[in-house]
């Protein structure tokens, strides 16, 4: 499995798990909030997605998604 994919399934996941926590600790459920709630987990879930991504290109665990702007020709 490519790491993109397994950081999208786990940044899905996140917004999912975020939302849900949020609904349970907001306590009353109505649809204004689910709306809410589930349009700022989305929200979560792509600056998740987004601050991991920069992470792991930082730390060289992923190769960075630009190709260089001047590539070496000798090689």
């Amino acid at each position: 499995m490519k790491p993109a994919v397994l950081l999208a399934l786990c940044s899905i996941a996140f917004a999912v798990l975020w939302t849900s926590g949020m609904l349970w600790s907001s306590g009353t459920i109505d649809l204004a909030n689910v709306i809410i709630l589930s349009v700022c987990g989305a929200f979560a879930g792509v600056a998740w997605y987004y601050a991991m991504r920069w992470v792991f290109q930082l730390v060289h665990l992923v190769r960075p998604t630009d190709p260089p702007a001047n590539p070496d020709p000798e090689r």
